[in-house]
């Protein structure tokens, strides 16, 4: 059972302050709720107060901005990202990973903000927002600051947000020509068990630059940074040079992984291999397609 709390539903950022600071401190915001009202439920979190941040205007909004990015309201649930043209047209990577978050309540409820401020290290948005080169857009008393989503995950269930900060906008950068991003995971428990983010650009005929992310394998998305140096300089246009894939499928088994109910370390690195494999081949698609 979840115990007693107090609840507010500010209509702006002056208001939502304003309730957390009435609650001395003992508060958390939330949008969906349903990764926050399942730990409080299990007795891992108590607050005196809950703050719901839907009613703000604005932070469930999904638009394109000037330079052909996306930015995602904190609140916009994965079902809004999932079904968004605007997403589709610049990122559809990211809207075919919305449709396959946990279950359709959660899509239906849940929210990206929420879903990266709470950090649970088998996160679906984090591993492709790190790829992509996503930023974050947080609100605060003394105004708003933008940090990039490596610096702002720093370990299971952690972040540099400040408490009495909130995550207003998620800004995904918007694809360069001969670029292409994927996602591949697999799944156990309505989790990734493993998830393989592809970041590459193309240019004559070769991929010029690659960044590889594997998520929950670790406590936060990892840059694997020897699988994209591995594929640089590879071919794209008559397939993928076999060389440069062992390379990066060498340096992701090199990955720290630990033995848990979703198997044993050895096979979820083997499993990061086939993965990559799948995600670079389809980025490499797109991104042929964008050239």
């Amino acid at each position: 059972m979840i115990p007693r709390f107090a609840h507010a539903r500010p209509g702006s950022f002056d208001e939502a302050f304003a309730a957390f600071d009435a609650a001395g401190g003992d508060a958390a915001w939330y949008a969906g709720g349903t990764e926050l009202l399942q730990v409080m439920k299990m007795g891992l979190a108590r607050f005196g107060t809950l703050i719901d941040l839907k009613g703000i205007a604005g932070l469930a909004g999904i638009a394109g901005d000037d330079a052909g990015g996306l930015v995602i309201g904190g609140t916009a649930t994965h079902r809004e990202i999932e079904r968004s043209p605007v997403v589709h047209a610049v990122a559809p990577a990211l809207a075919a990973l919305a449709a396959q978050v946990a279950n359709p309540r959660v899509r239906n409820q849940g929210t990206l903000g929420g879903n990266l401020c709470f950090a649970e290290p088998h996160s679906d948005p984090a591993t492709f927002l790190l790829a992509a080169g996503a930023r974050l857009d947080l609100r605060g008393r003394s105004g708003r600051r933008e940090v990039a989503i490596d610096e702002f995950l720093v370990g299971p269930f952690a972040t540099t947000r400040a408490a009495d900060e909130i995550l207003a906008a998620v800004l995904v950068p918007a694809a360069a020509p001969g670029e292409g991003r994927a996602y591949e995971k697999i799944v156990f428990r309505e989790r990734p068990a493993v998830s393989v983010a592809v970041r590459v650009r193309v240019a004559d005929g070769a991929i010029v630059e690659a960044r590889v992310v594997v998520g929950s394998m670790t406590d936060v998305p990892a840059v694997v940074a020897g699988a994209g140096a591995a594929l640089a300089g590879s071919s794209a246009d008559g397939g993928i040079a076999e060389d440069s894939l062992t390379a990066a499928a060498e340096a992701l088994a090199r990955l720290p992984a630990e033995d848990d109910l979703d198997g044993s370390a050895d096979y979820k690195r083997h499993l990061a291999g086939v993965l990559f494999r799948r995600a670079v081949r389809a980025a490499v698609s797109e991104a042929l397609a964008r050239a």
